[in-house]
């Protein structure tokens, strides 16, 4: 109740503004938000790039009913993609397909996904599908594999997630196509019968999904902000006799920055998924959910400037 509460807040107008307006919760907000539009996503990808940091673009927010609205996201994504090659930025855009139509019709969606994928062809861009709940598993399956077949997989790739039930062999089917997937522990509350629920379920499927992913993936990408996590990443690497380039590490923008810097003075490569505009609001509570509450304050403070 809570959390559906903090949510719905998160998509209200006032709130947001109330966010803007209130000098602590807007710098909590300048730390993990890019900004309320693409030129300042774009300012947020090229602060991270002069550290030695990728970045992934997401116009924000999900579960649009509206076309109009779907069509606005999917120009969001086009235009993100133009600028991102036109600035010579090392970024990809990723999208929900919930964001871009999928709960108003299926075709529509479609068309959106491709006319973004049309100009990631022409841009030599890269877009990521993101992962939702369980209910779109299979649509986005199918989506992805329509798109992977007719764009290839230098154009699209997937997210995974490990704490899924009764799913490991949808990551070994999409590796044997040549798939490229970005892999996460989950992000949904999801029934018992669908998703693990003690940690120790969800850490012990994530981990052996690492393997798989790591030993067979095309540019495999593993995101997590959990240290065991990384370091059994690093140990996994180091014994398939694989070169630190050979995969990706992605984070949230603005969580965990000083582990992410730690990554790429060690010589790996680090993306950060960096939310703008649309219903970023609710990117932010759910950030704040994840530090504990004592963190607070300390974050508060000014962010340096880069």
């Amino acid at each position: 109740m809570i959390r559906k509460t903090a949510l719905l807040l998160a998509r209200q107008s006032w709130f947001r503004k109330t966010i803007l307006g209130t000098p602590v919760l807007r710098d909590l907000a300048g730390r993990f938000v890019g900004g309320d539009d693409l030129p300042a996503g774009l300012a947020a990808v090229r602060a991270l790039n002069a550290r030695g940091i990728k970045g992934s673009l997401n116009f924000h927010g999900m579960h649009v009913e509206d076309p109009e609205e779907a069509a606005r996201a999917a120009g969001q994504a086009i235009d993100a993609l133009r600028r991102i090659r036109a600035e010579g930025l090392d970024a990809h855009v990723s999208v929900k397909l919930t964001k871009i139509g999928l709960d108003v019709d299926l075709a529509l969606c479609r068309d959106h996904l491709h006319r973004i994928l049309d100009c990631a062809a022409e841009t030599g861009g890269f877009v990521r599908i993101d992962m939702e709940e369980s209910r779109y598993l299979e649509t986005t399956l199918q989506m992805f594999e329509e798109a992977r077949d007719r764009y290839g997989a230098g154009s699209v790739g997937l997210v995974l997630q490990s704490y899924l039930r009764h799913r490991s062999g949808d990551l070994d089917r999409l590796l044997d196509r040549g798939s490229r997937i970005r892999l996460v522990k989950g992000g949904y509350r999801e029934p018992r019968d669908v998703a693990f629920q003690a940690a120790a379920e969800v850490d012990a499927a994530f981990r052996r999904d690492i393997e798989r992913l790591l030993a067979r993936g095309i540019s495999p990408a593993i995101a997590t902000h959990d240290a065991e996590a990384v370091a059994w990443t690093r140990a996994v690497q180091e014994r398939l006799g694989l070169g630190k380039d050979a995969f990706e590490f992605q984070m949230l923008y603005g969580v965990k920055p000083e582990l992410q810097e730690q990554l790429v003075a060690d010589g790996y490569q680090v993306r950060c998924y960096i939310p703008y505009g649309g219903d970023w609001a609710t990117h932010l509570v759910g950030c704040l959910r994840r530090i504990p509450a004592g963190l607070l304050t300390r974050l508060a403070r000014p962010a340096p400037r880069t």
